[in-house]
């Protein structure tokens, strides 16, 4: 591994551990100290942000990992105890894979929410957000056939490499990169689709929009451009240059970890802004009122 992974390697060790305080801070304001209102219609964001906490804390783990196998002689240790290695870089990729499944049905309900809100408001009750985490769980039983059924993974013998690939093996590598290139472009397909019908609404028909409808827009478009840098980009970089771990080192766990710190910064300064509200009394008093933004309606917008 040349020196520019090393480095890039030991600066990456500081994302997961800042993404994970944060989103540990978020829920804890959320649901232990509930300065953040809590709302019904937020469930799948609440989840995903339990995800994104439990990849930050293994991620955490994995790259302290590969650090002190390039920077130590414990490389030789972990290469020959392929099992202790395999049990800290496939949960991260099975929970990215999770992770991956819940913003595609949180992206396809905000689409639908969008382009068919009476229908959706109709409908979306009869499925249970405990039934969508339910199956979004069960992929992690196909995670786990197509590692150990179809792929073959041998905990048993030993490897002459500490990268994912050497580790997962290159058939389960190449099943999870096809995976997370169509179920990232799906994502941004319907954020983009969300994204459009939010501008044209808003801008071409001169819509008056309120503060927290401007604030989900600002969401949307950041969640978009995150999933492209930081989630999107990196596995086609690694379809095309399938050896570039040796000069960057981990960018899938880099990359997606760097994603985490900032959208879990910038969703903690949106559930947290304060806002001024107006309102016209019977009157006609005119009245201002600063106030926590409420998020569920947020949902309600979309």
């Amino acid at each position: 591994m040349y020196l520019s992974a090393k480095i890039i390697n030991t600066i990456a060790i500081s994302f997961p551990l800042i993404s994970g305080i944060i989103y540990g801070r978020l829920l804890i304001m959320i649901f232990w100290y509930k300065t953040i209102k809590k709302a019904p219609e937020l469930y799948l964001f609440y989840c995903r942000f339990v995800f994104d906490l439990v990849i930050s804390v293994i991620s955490f783990i994995k790259m302290i990992i590969y650090g002190l196998s390039v920077m130590t002689s414990l490389g030789d240790f972990f290469a020959v105890n392929h099992w202790l290695t395999f049990m800290f870089v496939w949960p991260v990729s099975s929970f990215s894979s999770l992770r991956a499944i819940l913003l595609f049905f949180i992206a396809l309900d905000r689409t639908c929410a969008t382009y068919v809100p009476i229908t959706f408001f109709k409908y979306r009750k009869l499925i249970p957000t405990p039934l969508i985490i339910g199956i979004v769980l069960c992929d992690i039983l196909i995670e786990a056939f197509v590692a150990f059924i179809i792929c073959e993974v041998d905990l048993n013998t030993p490897t002459n490499c500490t990268s994912a690939s050497c580790i997962s093996g290159s058939c389960y590598q190449k099943y999870w990169l096809v995976f997370s290139e169509v179920c990232y472009a799906l994502i941004i397909a319907l954020t983009l689709m969300l994204c459009i019908k939010i501008f044209f609404w808003n801008r071409i028909k001169k819509q008056t929009i309120s503060g927290d409808l401007r604030r989900a827009n600002r969401l949307a478009l950041i969640e978009a451009i995150t999933l492209v840098i930081f989630d999107f980009a990196p596995p086609i970089a690694n379809t095309f240059y399938s050896n570039y771990f040796e000069y960057v080192g981990a960018m899938n766990s880099v990359c997606q970890t760097l994603g985490f710190v900032v959208e879990s910064y910038l969703t903690t300064l949106s559930l947290q802004q304060k806002y001024r509200v107006v309102k016209v009394t019977s009157s006609g008093k005119t009245m201002y009122r600063t106030t926590v933004a409420d998020l569920s309606e947020f949902k309600l917008a979309f």
